[in-house]
C-alpha cells in the first residue's frame, strides 16, 4: 500500500485542510506564547535556577491542562467541538492580552493565573481537533492524516518557539510582551478560520451518540467516568497497552529533558565568555530545530513503517531506539551527542504518538473517543511532569549525571520487553482493517 496515495487523498479533502489550518495557527501561537513565558523566566537575572526550579517552571506550562484533561472529554462528548474550539481560542486571545499588559511589570500572580488559563484551554483545542479528525477524512487515510496533522502541528509549535528564541538571540529588541501579543492575534485567527470553515455539528460528536445527561451531571460523574474509561480500555487492549507505553515513554522523556536543560545552562555553559547565556540559548535553538526535523521524519516514516512492519513492531523499535540513544548520551555526555539524540528521540516520540492517536480513533467508539483522548492526554502530560520532578531528584546543579541517563536506557529496555509481552496478541490497531474499510 502506497503511503503517498493516502497523503494525497487526505490533503485533497477540503475539510481536512481547513481543520489543519485551525491547528497550525493555534499551535504556532502556542509556541510563541510559551516561549515568551519561558524566556522571561530562564533569562531573568534575578532568578537563580536549579533542576527543581526548571521542573516547577515547566509544570506551570503543562500542569493545568494535564489536570483538566479528564473534564475536557466530558465537554467534548456533549457539545459541538467546532464551537468549543472557537470559544477556547477567543478566550485564550483575551487572556493573552491580559498577560501582555502585566508581563512588563514582572513575574506577578495575575500574570501566572492568566498564563495557566491560556495553557489549560489548550486541552480543549488539541483534544477536540484530534477527536474531530475522523469527521474530515475517511478511515483508510486516518493514520496518514494523523501523521500529517500532529506532525505539522508540532512543527508549527516549534517554529513559534524558535521565532521567539531567535528574537532573543539576535537582540531584535522585541519584548516578551510583544511576542505574547502576536500569539493573541494567532489565537483569534484560528478561531476565525474554524468559524468560517465548519458548521456547528460538522466536527462531532454525532447527535445520536451524545450522552443524554447534562454537563454538570457529567462533571460530577467524571471520576466514575474515568474508572469506566479504564474499564473500557481493559476490554480494548489494543489502545490500552500502547497508551501505557506512551505514558512510560513520556516520563523517561521528561527525565532526559530536565537533564539536557540543566546541562546546557550548567555544565556546558561558559559564564565567562557568555554572561547572558547566549551559548545556552544557541544550543537550545539548535536542539529545537533538530527536534522538529525528527518530528518531520516521523511523519514521513510512520505511515509507511506501520504498514510494512505493523504498528506494534514499529513502536517497539522506536522505544528500543530511545534506549540506545539514552545509553549513548550516558557514555559520551557531549553536546554533539545530544544534537544527534534529539533527532531520533523525537522521531520515536512523534511516531508513538501518531500510532496511539490512530489506535484510539480506530478502536474506540465515537461516543467514548473524546474521553479516551482526554484520558490519553492526561497520561501523556502527567507522565512528562512526573519525569521532570523525578529527574530533578537525581540531577545535580550542573546536570552532569551519566548514571541517570544509563538508568533511563535500562528503563526503556524493560519497557520494550514488557510491552512486547503484554501486546503480543493486541497490536495498537489492525492493519488489515483499513483494507476491509476500502472494500466496503
Amino acid at each position: 500500500m502506497r503511503t503517498e496515495g493516502h497523503l494525497r487523498k487526505a490533503i485533497s479533502q477540503p475539510l481536512f485542510r481547513r481543520l489543519l489550518a485551525v491547528r497550525l495557527t493555534s499551535q504556532a501561537s502556542d509556541g510563541l506564547f510559551q516561549a515568551s513565558l519561558a524566556l522571561s523566566v530562564f533569562f531573568n537575572p534575578d532568578i537563580q535556577a536549579d533542576p527543581l526550579s526548571y521542573a516547577v517552571a515547566f509544570t506551570i506550562l503543562v500542569g493545568p491542562y494535564s489536570l483538566l484533561g479528564p473534564y475536557v472529554g466530558v465537554v467534548l462528548d456533549r457539545f459541538s467541538r467546532r464551537n468549543l474550539t472557537i470559544a477556547a481560542n477567543l478566550t485564550r486571545a483575551a487572556l493573552t492580552l491580559m498577560v501582555v499588559m502585566v508581563l512588563p511589570i514582572g513575574f506577578e500572580w495575575f500574570w501566572v493565573v492568566c498564563a495557566m488559563g491560556v495553557l489549560a484551554l489548550n486541552r480543549f483545542v488539541l483534544a477536540g481537533l484530534t477527536a474531530a479528525q475522523p469527521h474530515v477524512v475517511a478511515e483508510p487515510e486516518l493514520v496518514t492524516a494523523n501523521s500529517a496533522a500532529s506532525t505539522l502541528g508540532a512543527v508549527a509549535f516549534g517554529l513559534g518557539i524558535a521565532s521567539a528564541g531567535a528574537a532573543q538571540l539576535f537582540h531584535s529588541g522585541l519584548s516578551y510582551a510583544f511576542l505574547a501579543f502576536l500569539a493573541a492575534i494567532g489565537y483569534a485567527v484560528s478561531a476565525a478560520v474554524a468559524s468560517r470553515s465548519f458548521r456547528p455539528a460538522a466536527l462531532g460528536p454525532e447527535g445520536g451518540e451524545r450522552p443524554s445527561s447534562g454537563i454538570w451531571q457529567g462533571v460530577r460523574d467524571t471520576t466514575r467516568g474515568l474508572i469506566e474509561g479504564l474499564r473500557y480500555l481493559r476490554h480494548a487492549a489494543k489502545p490500552g497497552w500502547v497508551m501505557v507505553l506512551q505514558g512510560v515513554h513520556r516520563m523517561l522523556y521528561g527525565i532526559v529533558f530536565i537533564v539536557a536543560i540543566v546541562l546546557f545552562f550548567g555544565f556546558f555553559h561558559n559564564p565567562n565568555l557568555h554572561p547572558n547565556g547566549e551559548d545556552s540559548l544557541r544550543w537550545l535553538l539548535i536542539l529545537a530545530v533538530l527536534g522538529n526535523l525528527g518530528v518531520a521524519l516521523a511523519a514521513l516514516t510512520t505511515p509507511r513503517a506501520t504498514r510494512w512492519f505493523g504498528p506494534r513492531q514499529w513502536v517497539l523499535g522506536l522505544a528500543l531506539t530511545c534506549s540506545i540513544m539514552a545509553a549513548a548520551l550516558a557514555g559520551t555526555m557531549l553536546p554533539a551527542m545530544f544534537a544527534i539524540a534529539v533527532i531520533f528521540i523525537n522521531i520515536a516520540s512523534q511516531g508513538i504518538k501518531i500510532t496511539v492517536d490512530t489506535s484510539i480513533q480506530t478502536e474506540v467508539a465515537d461516543s467514548y473517543r473524546g474521553r479516551v483522548f482526554s484520558l490519553n492526554d492526561t497520561i501523556y502530560n502527567v507522565g512528562y511532569l512526573g519525569g521532570l520532578f523525578l529527574g530533578a531528584l537525581f540531577v545535580p546543579g550542573d546536570g552532569y549525571t551519566p548514571r541517570t541517563l544509563a538508568g533511563v536506557a535500562l528503563a526503556y529496555l524493560i519497557t520494550v520487553v514488557g510491552y512486547g509481552y503484554a501486546s503480543r496478541n493486541a497490536p495498537p490497531y489492525d492493519t488489515h482493517h483499513e483494507h476491509h474499510s476500502k472494500a466496503l
